[in-house]
């Protein structure tokens, strides 16, 4: 299993990338930057060295997830839709939405994960799973009206 990330470094691309702005090559060449890594660890070792080193201001992890060696993967998988690839690409502005990370929240939740006392006292009393669904849904469903929008942009001289 490999570990993907793709990193942009400098305030002022990250706060191009959060406005949705897009880059020049220049850019794309300099600031944009792909790492492979075998393992979780090594990946977390990375990620650790770069915030001590950089500082957490001065880039933004925009792209993470795994790969898993095509031996591994069965039939039912490779089908397997992952939504939320599909969110982190489509929904405006992805990462400052509060219902991206109450989301986070009720996953860790529902998975038996550990929760910050505040977030803990802030979802007390709530039905996790149906919450979770109504979150994602709502996510979904924007980044789908995103999507639409971008690939059959409206024609006002119709």
């Amino acid at each position: 299993m490999k570990f993907i990330t793709e990193i942009i470094f400098g305030k002022e691309q990250i706060i191009k990338y959060r406005n949705n702005e897009t880059f020049d090559d220049f850019e794309k060449v300099i600031n944009i930057k792909k790492y492979i890594f075998e393992t979780q660890l090594e990946r977390n070792a990375f990620y650790k060295g770069l915030a001590e080193g950089v500082g957490w201001s001065e880039f933004e992890v925009v792209k993470e997830f795994e790969e898993t060696d095509h031996k591994e993967i069965n039939e039912k998988e490779e089908n397997k839709f992952n939504y939320w690839s599909f969110i982190e690409e489509y929904y405006p502005n992805y990462s400052s939405c509060d219902n991206v990370l109450l989301s986070d929240i009720l996953t860790r939740k529902l998975e038996g994960e550990e929760v910050c006392i505040e977030d803990e006292e802030y979802i007390k009393n709530w039905d996790i799973r149906k919450e979770l669904f109504e979150v994602d849904k709502n996510l979904l469903c924007d980044a789908f009206e995103n999507y639409f929008d971008t690939i059959y942009p409206q024609n006002t001289d119709i």
